[in-house]
């Protein structure tokens, strides 16, 4: 590789520009190769199409007229026994469609003395039209040699075919390594400046890389200067300001968060307070309408309710500490499975459990909110009539939980995006009410607070399934941060 002082003074100092050059000169050599086999490709196309075309229709030309001697003689025959002027008619319109074929045929290959010899064959067999019945018999044996002309000329078609398909196959044998001599002086060519390019880029975006990198681990990124095109420099100074930035906001987006969600609070108690008031006609009675508002009112305020509660336990997990102890799975999957009763009996879902008895050493009330996403989302995002598959067992010093639901496949560019904050996957969420896209996070958030994780497994192709693992032979009573 060359010096950095040579590369230095060779590459320009803007990115821009140096990305132009780079697409201008990989790319010239590919241009040049692809116009080039555009051009070779279409001779052999047109000389492939023009072979092709002729040698079906050759070929079934010569085949036809196999046909035709054969039913010209039936019908000579025939007309001979019978005496049908109609069979005669048809014998001579066999016989000019028998001269037809044979004209086009030898305009397409090399008949030589077969095609003259058949040519003058079909002057007897027209006169023999006009002979008697008995005459007819007597000279209907003819058509064994003309018989024997016809498929001769029949095999002489198909190896003039062969042999013309075999000039062709020559020619893209040879237009192929000539393809192939090409590409690869084009194509090396490319692969240097592509190498010569990247290096010229990669080094200062590796540089970029590693910042990033240290930014999202929550440590001091390297003080080193990022060498390279001025926009790259820049941005590995903006980089650092960004870490600072970053550090101000974490803390701001928590406070706001926990002053947001007791505001709401407030509010929210009297609005249910005086939905509830009208619901119960205390003031009055109520019209039909009325009655339908007053529903919509309560009914969103408890969905309200659960998306500062969302927040709330968003908020706590990052900063609440876990104490860990023998936790029961049972009952707590129990009370999620009950609050989701309703929507679990209108979807006609199938729930099945089977749990090992082995308790885990976790935070119960980390562990039920783990629970209470996962079955929410389980139910909500299932298939009507579907199934939901509870499991749990040991896996040497880890209790895995599954929970799974039959339903529409997560697609694969979402599968690590569900589990960011405030992001929901592409997939339609089947339930009564909308989420807030934090159920996972906080799930996946919880469950590492409690020294496990929480992963979507793939493994299982006709399901949809979320893994939960927890420690079981960790010290008791142990606290974390």
């Amino acid at each position: 590789m060359m010096s950095d002082t040579a590369v230095r003074g060779f590459a320009p100092r803007s990115l821009l520009r140096l990305v132009l050059i780079a697409f201008t000169l990989v790319l010239l050599p590919l241009i040049l190769l692809v116009i080039q086999n555009g051009r070779s490709l279409e001779r052999v196309n047109l000389l492939a199409q023009d072979g092709i075309a002729s040698a079906v229709i050759d070929t079934r030309r010569a085949s036809d007229m196999n046909d035709l001697a054969l039913e010209m003689e039936r019908a000579i025959r025939r007309y001979a026994v019978l005496g049908d002027p109609e069979l005669r008619q048809s014998y001579l319109r066999l016989l000019e469609r028998y001269r037809l074929e044979l004209d086009q045929l030898l305009l397409g290959i090399e008949g030589g003395t077969l095609g003259t010899s058949l040519q003058h064959q079909l002057v007897y067999l027209v006169d023999l039209a006009q002979a008697s019945g008995e005459q007819i018999r007597d000279r209907v044996v003819m058509f064994n040699a003309f018989n024997s002309a016809t498929l001769a000329l029949d095999q002489l078609t198909r190896a003039q075919i062969d042999g013309r398909i075999q000039q062709v196959r020559a020619h893209v044998t040879q237009v192929r390594q000539q393809l192939w001599m090409l590409s690869a002086a084009l194509g090396g060519a490319s692969l240097l400046l592509v190498l010569l390019f990247t290096y010229l880029i990669i080094r200062p975006v590796r540089q970029l890389e590693r910042s990033i990198l240290s930014l999202g681990a929550g440590v001091e990124p390297e003080e080193k200067p990022v060498r390279g095109p001025a926009e790259l420099v820049a941005l590995g100074d903006k980089l650092q300001w960004l870490h600072q930035r970053l550090r101000e906001l974490e803390a701001q987006k928590l406070q706001f968060l926990r002053h947001l969600s007791h505001e709401l609070k407030t509010p929210l108690a009297s609005l249910r307070e005086g939905a509830d008031l009208l619901l119960e006609r205390l003031t009055g009675p109520l019209t039909a309408e009325q009655e339908e508002i007053c529903e919509l009112l309560v009914h969103n305020s408890f969905r309200l309710q659960g998306l500062i509660e969302q927040l709330l336990d968003y908020n706590r997990i990052q900063q609440v500490q876990v104490y860990q102890e023998p936790v029961a799975v049972l009952p707590l999957l129990e009370q999620s499975l009950e609050a989701h009763r309703l929507t679990i009996e209108n979807k006609a879902l199938r729930v099945s459990m089977a749990l090992d008895d082995t308790c885990p050493l976790a935070d119960g009330h980390r562990l039920k909110l783990v629970l209470d996403n996962l079955i929410s989302n389980a139910v909500n995002y299932a298939d009507a009539g579907g199934e939901l598959r509870v499991e749990a067992r040991v896996e040497a010093e880890d209790y895995v939980l599954t929970v799974a639901n039959t339903g529409q496949p997560i697609p694969e560019q979402d599968r690590e995006r569900i589990f960011e904050p405030f992001v929901q996957g592409s997939q339609i969420r089947k339930g009564v009410l909308k989420g807030s896209g934090i159920g996972l996070s906080i799930a996946r958030e919880a469950a590492a607070s409690m020294g496990g994780r929480l992963i979507l497994n793939t493994s299982m192709a006709e399901l949809v399934c979320f893994e939960l693992s927890l420690p079981t032979n960790k010290n008791q009573g142990t606290r974390h941060d």
